[in-house]
């Protein structure tokens, strides 16, 4: 995220300027309903939407506007979908995003730029990002994060990784199914911790996983502690683990975590990849 600073801004309100707010600010609604228009409205026609993007958006998102007249104002629509709440109104840009991929060239067609100018500057708790080919809209990733995640990625084990990223794409999509970013943390840490902790076991779970490391002696992470053994790296190991574990309460009958939950969950579950990954959990 690159916010615009006014020249004559100290370092203190580019900070206060760059803080994520809401996911819609009041200072992007214009924009954002002006984008909205441009979208339903017909080459040429600048009264009336198009139908057929209604039909469109009534079909994606499965909802019903109930719309009896067979010209509808442009102001009307637009007015309908923000009566909805700011969600909505997200999932309507975040559907008509996805129609829109990359040129031949590689670049951004230039309305998807120009309101991604817009999330930026804001700043919202959205952005808009390229995900599996098409724009998207999806929760901002705080500065750093990102990169963090990206590395455990790479560092980690093909199948590892490769859950990871699955893991991290779910967190942080405008909708999540946290349920599902939780169960590809778990496989994540699962394969990269297997061959590391039960590398002849032809399959293993994260709690035999566990179980095996507090069976066993001599577990530690490759840190240093001070003469009396402090801190007990074992027990840090360990006590990561079971959270992992224990915070999936929703496998047995508990309630679905939340977004909160499921963010940290994928963000613990990256340190424990990439540890298992590069030799920091040892025997």
């Amino acid at each position: 995220m690159s916010v615009w600073r006014p020249w004559d801004a100290d370092d203190d309100e580019y900070e206060e300027r760059s803080l994520i707010r809401e996911l819609l600010p009041s200072t992007l609604y214009p924009p954002v309903l002006a984008w909205i228009r441009r979208e339903l409205r017909p080459r040429g026609a600048y009264a009336y939407v198009d139908m057929s993007r209604v039909h469109e958006l009534q079909s994606g998102l499965q909802v019903d506007f109930r719309l009896e007249n067979r010209y509808v104002e442009a102001d009307d629509m637009v007015r309908t979908i923000t009566q909805a709440g700011d969600q909505f109104v997200a999932r309507v840009i975040d559907f008509f995003l996805s129609a829109y991929e990359e040129d031949d060239s590689g670049n951004t067609p230039s309305n998807v730029k120009s309101l991604m100018w817009h999330f930026d500057n804001a700043p919202s708790a959205a952005v808009i990002a390229l995900r599996d080919g098409v724009y998207r809209l999806q929760r901002r990733v705080p500065e750093g994060v990102d990169e963090l995640a990206e590395a455990s990625r790479q560092s980690a084990p093909t199948l590892a990784g490769q859950h990871l990223g699955k893991a991290w794409t779910e967190a942080y999509a405008l909708t999540p199914n946290t349920s599902l970013v939780m169960t590809e943390a778990i496989k994540a840490v699962e394969a990269a911790a297997h061959p590391v902790v039960s590398p002849t076991a032809r399959k293993v779970r994260l709690g035999m996983i566990t179980q095996t490391i507090k069976d066993q002696s001599g577990w530690t992470l490759a840190f240093p502690t001070r003469d009396d053994g402090h801190p007990d790296h074992k027990a840090v190991l360990v006590g990561m683990l079971e959270t992992l574990i224990i915070a999936q309460a929703d496998r047995h009958g508990g309630a679905a975590p939340t977004v909160v939950e499921a963010q940290g969950h994928v963000q613990l579950a990256s340190a424990l990849v990439q540890w298992f990954s590069a030799g920091i959990v040892v025997r």
